[in-house]
């Protein structure tokens, strides 16, 4: 077993510095079981992540490989020297399987490499005891190693029947086991105050929704738009990183990624930045934040697995002085839409040691930076764009003139941001007062040209996606899409 010349203290500095959150637990553990899974790259929509609550233990269960049965106890008592490839895997700092200390009384790890033998490894940090050692005069003189020795046990070949209280749980799961002979879980042992008021939030599961590397619902399938998700989720192209996600289950209620139809904008198109791909969705004739729509503001993937929201994104831009305006400016206007980043090059961007943004220390990644600025100083910039056209083509404040102009800078705008042609929106709606006082020939006219631009864009949408063409049936077929 190899020696770390690293002192205890180490772990005071993880668990309190860069595990804050409780949520952490749940990203760090189901990080290292879509690792085990996709050891395996045959049949992974057959392996899943089981997490549940039971009185006050919280488990994660995977049927993946586990860990190697020579291999279990180096792993567990090692520090930041993981084998895990950066490129390959979720988790590589070697440091996540701690981030349960600060919020269980006992963490335990149970590697099953056979389990028709009924026989597994298993390993317990007891977490009281680091509370007491913590505190004594001679904590410092301890190296990471001796700590782990003293608040660390490890158990060889345990029949796992005689462990009552996780025998019991593991029962539940059966079935899920049996189907690879394997599986790997963490067992937190009457988790702390803080942990089960996160897990009582009525927010928890949209949390999980967000953060965790699930699908897309089947209703996102069958948009328009099924081509964009289908493209992200499935590998089609060689050497390509496709989104990549694992059946996932909290209380045997299966994740996905809380997104429904009506969430999407006027516009979904998709991003390409060079080191990440995804999708934004927008309205055409204003961009503002609409607290209906939990699809808002950008959120960051790496492996599927949220790294960060427009909190940090912002932040960060600004402290890199890449944001052409206000931070609180550019945090109201990319709220107003919805969009969704993965990292795919994972040789050249990688998330810092918290997991909350992308490691700045090459021209790779500040060069990502620069991307994400532009795209977030576009959003401001067309929403202003828009604004500005809007209120005064709806005030009568400018001549014709000058309400063109406006009107060409917000559809160039436009234009920047979906990447593609685009209509103005706002274009085809009239204003209210002047509708009711309108004649009835001129509100014939008025709505005629409301169907005919509405019309305009989605037979756009559909020449654009058309496969097969045949003139006879060219109307009748449209028809039936549009319905």
């Amino acid at each position: 077993m190899s020696e770390n010349k690293v002192g205890a203290g180490i772990l005071n500095i993880i668990t309190e510095s860069l595990y804050d959150n409780p949520i952490v637990v749940f990203r760090e553990y189901v990080q290292n079981s879509m690792d085990s899974i996709l050891k395996n790259k045959e049949n992974t929509n057959e392996y899943v992540i089981k997490i549940w609550s039971s009185k006050n233990d919280l488990f994660f269960l995977d049927n993946g490989k586990g860990i190697e049965r020579d291999e279990f106890e180096n792993e567990m008592v090692k520090i930041g020297a993981s084998s895990k490839k950066k490129q390959k895997n979720l988790g590589y700092k070697g440091i996540g399987r701690l981030s349960g200390v600060p919020y269980c009384k006992k963490l335990v790890f149970i590697n099953i490499c056979d389990y028709s033998s009924g026989k597994a490894q298993i390993y317990t940090i007891d977490s009281e005891l680091y509370d007491e050692i913590k505190n004594d005069e001679n904590y410092s003189d301890l190296s990471f190693v001796e700590l782990m020795k003293k608040i660390g046990t490890y158990q060889d070949g345990v029949d796992i029947s005689t462990v009552a209280e996780l025998y019991t749980e593991l029962q539940k799961y059966e079935s899920v086991l049996k189907k690879f002979n394997s599986g790997f879980v963490v067992f937190m042992h009457e988790i702390s105050v803080v942990l089960r008021n996160t897990i009582k939030d009525e927010s928890f599961f949209e949390e999980l929704q967000w953060l965790l590397p699930v699908d897309f619902g089947q209703e996102l399938y069958s948009s328009d738009k099924k081509e964009l998700f289908e493209e992200l989720t499935t590998e089609e192209v060689e050497d390509t990183i496709p989104v990549r996600y694992c059946n996932i289950c909290y209380n045997n209620e299966q994740i996905f990624r809380p997104i429904k139809k009506a969430m999407l904008r006027d516009y979904v198109c998709k991003s390409n930045l060079k080191y990440a791909v995804g999708f934004h969705t927008f309205k055409g004739d204003k961009i503002s934040i609409d607290k209906n729509n939990s699809f808002s503001g950008i959120r960051i993937y790496i492996d599927n697995m949220l790294l960060c929201d427009e909190n940090e994104l912002i932040q960060s831009l600004e402290h890199y002085g890449l944001l052409l305006h206000t931070s609180n400016g550019q945090l109201q206007s990319v709220k107003g839409i919805g969009a969704m980043i993965y990292i795919t090059d994972k040789v050249n961007i990688s998330a810092n040691a918290r997991r909350t943004f992308i490691e700045v220390t090459d021209n790779d990644s500040l060069e990502f930076l620069k991307m994400l600025a532009e795209f977030v100083n576009t959003i401001y910039d067309t929403r202003y764009a828009l604004s500005n056209y809007v209120s005064a083509k709806s005030k009568h404040q400018v001549g014709a003139e000058r309400l063109q102009q406006l009107r060409e800078n917000a559809l160039e705008k436009l234009k920047k941001l979906a990447k593609e042609d685009v209509e103005l929106t706002v274009d085809s709606v009239e204003d209210e007062d002047d509708f009711s006082g309108m004649s009835i020939t001129e509100k014939k006219k008025a709505i005629k040209k409301v169907i005919s631009n509405k019309l305009d864009v989605k037979l756009k949408e559909y020449v654009k996606g058309l496969e097969q063409m045949n003139l006879e049936t060219a109307y009748d077929d449209f028809v039936k899409w549009i319905k």
